[in-house]
Order: structure tokens, then C-alpha cells, then sequence
């Protein structure tokens, strides 16, 4: 963490109940009736930069029915875990690093084959646990934020960048080229350190399933309760 490093650190959740538990019979099972939120990729993008992410709401039975065939769609389940499904912090184990956070978070993430996120930075410090599929990040360091032509603080997605890593468009975002990207590919059972503000997009290689964990210490507390509040007034979708 002083380091600012990202590193993937194996075995590190091998005790976790998820890593036995989880699986689409499973959720299917335990939460097969309940309505949960999903993103679909509109005009070739998960989100508008006016109001956020492109949510929909779904059976969480129906969207593992859909994904059970191992083929792509365009639907990505992303649920705050608290909110939706806190069973799922039974399966799950606090990480020593993050002991004593007085600000935490935690999602849950699944998706079908090729299923990818748009390019973003988080405040927090993150943790991310792979548990079932693989998945690839790509990652890139925070002090090259120009590169990126991140959107405006004004738009309703600040912390986002309408730059696909993967393939950019570097005619439209020229000073994206010769990014040096980090590569990390996720097997189950490892967990992924992503360090605060580092730009990261993420695509399942295979359907995949994984939570993560936000935390913060310190002053950047308030700052993450301040911006809480911000998109609760703004009424955006992130």
C-alpha cells in the first residue's frame, strides 16, 4: 500500500466458504426469486456520462439461467452486497489489511464470457477476490490520469474514462497511446490489490463470480462520505 503497487496475492482466500459454496446452482438456489440489478450495454457502452451506469432489474434465478449456456451476453450483474445480498458476507472473510477501516464497501461482480467494464478509478483502497471463472484487469498507474481523457467532474460518471483499454480509439484519445498497462490475470482462489486511483477495466475471460472490498483510513474518509452524498443528490448510477 505505501508503495501504491498492485500485486495478486494467491491462495489468499482459500479458507473463504465461497471458494466451496459458490456456484449458479448455488445462487440459483439461495436467491433464484430475488430481483437483483444488472447493466446492459447500450450503444456500445454500459453507461451515459450524464447519469451513470445503464441499470436494469432482473431475477438473479433468470440471469444465472442465461449464463449457465457459457456464452456472452451483454447483462453484467454488479450488486452492492449490503444492500442486496448480505448473506453473501457469511461466505466471505475480512482481510487483515483492511482491520480497523472506518469506511468500507463491497460488491458483488458476474458475468458471462467477454462481459468488460468501461475504465475507472476508485478513492478507496480495493481488494478484489476472484472465486469462481477467471478474469482479466488491465491497470494503469494514477499519476498518468491525463492519459486517459477521463470525463469531466461534471458529468454524472467522474471517475470514469470513455477510453476502452483494451482496443482505444487513439485517433479520438491520442494521448492514450503508449500507456503502459499492467496485466493481471485472476484464476479462483486469488485476490487482486488494486491501490487507490489506479484507472482499472476488468473482462471475464470465462463466466465469472468475485466480490471486492472497498476500505478507507484516515482523512479520505470524509472525502468518500462526501461524494456518497453527492450521488445520492445527483441521483447517479454508479
Amino acid at each position: 500500500m505505501r508503495a501504491s503497487r498492485p500485486v495478486i496475492l494467491q491462495g489468499a482466500i482459500a479458507d473463504w466458504p465461497a471458494m466451496r459454496k459458490w456456484s449458479l446452482d448455488y445462487f440459483a438456489r439461495e436467491f433464484g426469486d430475488r430481483e437483483v440489478p444488472i447493466v446492459r450495454e447500450k450503444d456500445g457502452s454500459h453507461y451515459s456520462p450524464g447519469s451513470g451506469l445503464h441499470y436494469e432489474r432482473i431475477r438473479f434465478g433468470d440471469y444465472c439461467e442465461l449464463l449457465a449456456d457459457g456464452k456472452p451476453h451483454d447483462l453484467y450483474l454488479t450488486v452492492r452486497v449490503h444492500e442486496v445480498v448480505p448473506e453473501l458476507f457469511a461466505d466471505t472473510r475480512r482481510p487483515v489489511y483492511a482491520a480497523g477501516a472506518r469506511w468500507a464497501r463491497s460488491r458483488f461482480w458476474m458475468g458471462g464470457p467477454d462481459a468488460k467494464g468501461p475504465l475507472h478509478r476508485d478513492l478507496p483502497e480495493n481488494l478484489y477476490a476472484q472465486i469462481g471463472g477467471r478474469k482479466r484487469f488491465l491497470l494503469l498507474e494514477r499519476r498518468l490520469t491525463r492519459m486517459v481523457h477521463r470525463h469531466s467532474f461534471r458529468s454524472g460518471v467522474p471517475n470514469y474514462s470513455p477510453v476502452d483499454a483494451e482496443d482505444p480509439d487513439l485517433a479520438r484519445f491520442p494521448r492514450f497511446r503508449g500507456a503502459p498497462l499492467l496485466c493481471a490475470d485472476l484464476e479462483p482462489g486469488d485476490l487482486l490489490y488494486i491501490p487507490s486511483l489506479w484507472w482499472h477495466q476488468a473482462r471475464s475471460l470465462t463466466t465469472s463470480f468475485a466480490v471486492n472490498l472497498w476500505w478507507l483510513k484516515g482523512p479520505k474518509v470524509a472525502v468518500a462520505r462526501l461524494a456518497e452524498l453527492y450521488m445520492r443528490l445527483r441521483r447517479l448510477n454508479l
